[in-house]
């Protein structure tokens, strides 16, 4: 119990900018990682619901609630994830060869396809949780939206072919097998269930929607550039959370 309690810890410090209480780094203890990656996105999910609800009762407007609700994830995470989905845009949009792609997605540079993504995912994001903020509907979807993201963004990590270029995506798959990637179909399936317990079968489509968006944006980032990365996972969770939002916000 205490190995998993420690890399749940490692994990929360290294995903979040969550303080954690000082843990030697222990090799070891990244095996347990990926299969409470879930764990972290509901922490993650909490916190954004949390911090919602408490600005939403001082008297200030929709559009500045909107705004700081969309934020609030993306400065739990350091920005990680949006760090890899930038760097991941900025290779597959350049249209160029493979080893090209992998040279530009490693460039610490930020091209201007990174840029131009960013502003399109942050109008997209900011104008669905407007419309969230704005019905003051389904916004319980922030705590379980996260959830589903690293659920399915641990079972790519650990089930596709990683990059050779990434240390990153090979170094969370050592020691790993099937009872992890039966724990985290066990936390989609549990948060998909929650879900429609909360908002009926519109969770069902917000939880399809993240989950078809993840497969079809982490299959193409593979395919092009030759394995799963850190930053696919970055790219894909990024993209299936903005369409759960979107999602939320259309049903």
């Amino acid at each position: 119990m205490m190995k998993l309690i420690n890399a749940f810890i490692m994990a929360l410090g290294m995903f979040t900018v969550i303080p954690m209480p000082y843990k030697k780094w222990d090799d070891n203890g990244v095996r347990h990682m990926m299969k409470l990656y879930p764990l972290v996105g509901l922490v993650v999910g909490l916190i954004h619901y949390a911090i919602y609800k408490v600005i939403s009762i001082f008297n200030i407007s929709t559009i500045l609630i909107a705004a700081i609700t969309m934020v609030t994830p993306f400065i739990i995470t350091g920005m990680l994830h949006l760090d890899g989905y930038m760097d991941v845009c900025d290779a597959l949009l350049s249209r160029r060869d493979q080893k090209e792609r992998v040279r530009i997605l490693k460039d610490p540079n930020t091209g201007a396809f990174a840029v131009i993504s960013l502003a399109i995912l942050f109008i997209i994001d900011f104008a669905s949780i407007y419309t969230l903020v704005d019905k003051t509907e389904n916004i319980i979807g922030l705590i379980i939206i996260p959830i589903i993201s690293r659920s399915l963004m641990g079972l790519m990590l650990l089930k596709k072919e990683s990059m050779k270029e990434s240390s990153l995506g090979s170094y969370f798959k050592k020691g790993t097998g099937k009872a992890d990637i039966f724990i985290l179909y066990l936390f989609l399936f549990i948060a998909t269930l929650v879900f429609i317990y909360f908002i009926g079968y519109k969770g069902l489509i917000v939880s399809l929607g993240m989950i078809i968006s993840a497969l079809i944006s982490v299959n193409k980032s593979t395919k092009e550039l030759g394995g799963m990365s850190g930053d696919s996972a970055g790219y894909g969770l990024v993209i299936s959370e903005l369409i759960g939002v979107l999602c939320l916000a259309i049903i």
